[in-house]
């Protein structure tokens, strides 16, 4: 019982004292989504890495093809879409252990699917790839890149052959395949893994609250990137 006591004191006390934060977010379902209780997994970690401190994240979902232009007007604190050129004020803090295998996505067909077919090749998108290395070497090899605010998007395109591939991860593709009322598995993903990229959040140092943020997340023992 007195344990039980401490801890509601506790959540009083952070809930009296709690500093809001502002999150830029972007829909990604399943790890973003305004759909969801939880607001995706991404979300859900965020939450958790600040449970039980004075300081409460507060998300606001963004069109992924502006969230760019607010990033760089430097009005944020953080943001699960990165910066376009990250440097030494931004922080890069890893929420999770688990990587995002990103592949090449296309209408199955009965050839094994290597990856490295990109001549004259259309492919889909987010914003957030934009300055990934390997997707602007698809360039290199013929391809023609298609931008897309949302996986969901991508697969419609894919559906309606005005793309050839899709750039995204299984999970993501599942969503948005349920959505349209499409077989996932009529989907055919690439056997080459072009990226992994972890479940993550970017600080922007330069906000009010940057060093409290920063301060609390190492006590917490994440692990936190410079540039």
């Amino acid at each position: 019982m007195y344990r039980i006591i401490i801890g509601l004191l506790c959540c009083s006390i952070f809930a009296s004292q709690a500093q809001n934060i502002d999150v830029i977010a972007f829909e990604y379902p399943p790890y973003l989504t305004q759909h969801r209780a939880d607001q995706g997994e991404a979300v859900a970690l965020l939450q958790r890495a600040f449970a039980y401190s004075a300081l409460s994240p507060e998300i606001t979902f963004i069109n992924s093809s502006a969230v760019q232009n607010h990033l760089a007007n430097n009005d944020w604190c953080l943001s699960f879409f990165p910066p376009q050129k990250p440097t030494k004020q931004h922080l890069q803090i890893i929420l999770d252990d688990k990587k995002i295998p990103l592949t090449l996505f296309r209408l199955a067909e009965p050839q094994v699917f290597i990856g490295n077919e990109l001549a004259d090749k259309v492919i889909a998108h987010l914003p957030m790839a934009v300055d990934d290395r390997k997707v602007r070497s698809f360039t290199d090899f013929g391809a023609t890149l298609k931008l897309v605010d949302t996986i969901e998007q991508g697969v419609s395109l894919l559906l309606a052959q005005k793309v050839d591939y899709i750039y995204g991860d299984q999970e993501a593709i599942n969503v948005a395949s349920q959505k349209l009322n499409f077989p996932a598995i009529l989907l055919q993903d690439s056997a080459m893994v072009f990226y992994r990229f972890p479940i993550a959040v970017w600080l922007n140092t330069q906000c009010a609250s940057a060093a409290a943020i920063e301060s609390h997340l190492r006590q917490q023992q994440y692990s936190i990137h410079s540039f």
